[in-house]
C-alpha cells in the first residue's frame, strides 16, 4: 500500500489508550487506510504495534511527532511504516533515510522542501498549513513538483478538498476529525461516519 493513494490520514493525538483499538476500527471502517500515532500519546508504541497486528496489509500505521534521532529509532522498533514530524530536523531525516523509513518533515518554506528533498525526503509536511493556505500549495508546486505535499494544521472538513485541489497529495485530519464528542461517548458509529464524510468531500467529482 502507497501512502500516497491516502488522501486522509487521521492524526492520533494522546489519544486514551484502552479506547484506541475501538478509534481504530471505526476509522477503518469509514474507510481509512492510513493512520499517524503521536510519540507523546500515552503508549503510542503500543498503539503502532497493536494496530499493525490487527490489519497488517490493510492499513498503513505511521508515527507522528518524531523530533530525535530516539524517537525514530523507538517508532521503527514498533513498527511504523512511516514517520511525521512538525519540523525539519536533517539529522532525524538523515537516520530515518539509512533506515530506509519514510520521513515527512514538517517545511514552511520553499527553501525548507527544497533541503528537505536534497537529503531524500520524498514527502514533506506543511505545517500549519492554515497559516498560508492552498495558493501556496499551487504555486509551490511550479518549481517544487517532484515534492510530493501533504498537509496538516487547522483544517477542516468543508477546506480539505481545496488543499488537494491546489496540489496535495494528502490531509492530516487531528481534531477536525476525531471530535472528542465521539471519544468521549464512545460514539464509534459517528466517528466511522464522520471519516466517510470526509472521504467523500475529498473524492466528489466536482463539474
Amino acid at each position: 500500500m502507497d501512502i500516497k493513494s491516502c488522501t486522509i490520514i487521521p492524526v492520533l493525538r494522546k489519544i486514551p489508550y484502552h479506547e484506541s483499538t475501538s478509534i481504530v476500527d471505526a476509522l477503518y471502517k469509514g474507510g481509512i487506510k492510513a493512520i499517524e500515532i503521536t510519540m507523546e500519546t500515552q503508549h503510542a508504541e503500543e498503539i503502532i504495534r497493536e494496530t499493525l497486528a490487527r490489519y497488517e496489509g490493510k492499513m498503513l500505521v505511521g508515527a507522528g511527532t518524531v523530533l530525535t534521532v530516539e524517537d525514530a529509532k523507538r517508532a521503527i522498533k514498533a513498527g511504523a511504516q512511516f514517520l511525521v514530524s512538525p519540523a525539519l530536523d536533517i539529522e532525524v531525516l538523515k537516520f530515518a533515510v539509512s533506515q530506509q523509513v519514510l520521513f515527512i518533515p514538517g517545511v514552511l518554506t520553499p527553501s525548507e522542501m527544497l533541503e528537505a528533498s536534497k537529503v531524500g525526503a520524498n514527502m514533506i509536511k506543511l505545517f500549519p498549513a492554515s497559516s498560508v493556505g492552498p495558493s501556496f500549495i499551487k504555486d509551490v508546486k511550479g518549481p517544487l513538483g517532484h515534492i510530493d505535499i501533504m498537509t496538516t494544521g487547522g483544517i477542516t472538513k468543508e477546506t480539505a478538498r481545496s488543499y488537494l485541489d491546489a496540489g496535495a497529495t494528502a490531509i492530516g485530519a487531528g481534531s477536525a476529525l476525531l471530535k472528542q464528542e465521539y471519544i468521549q461517548r464512545k460514539d464509534w458509529d459517528g466517528l466511522a461516519m464522520e471519516a466517510q464524510s470526509w472521504l467523500e468531500i475529498v473524492s466528489k467529482k466536482i463539474g
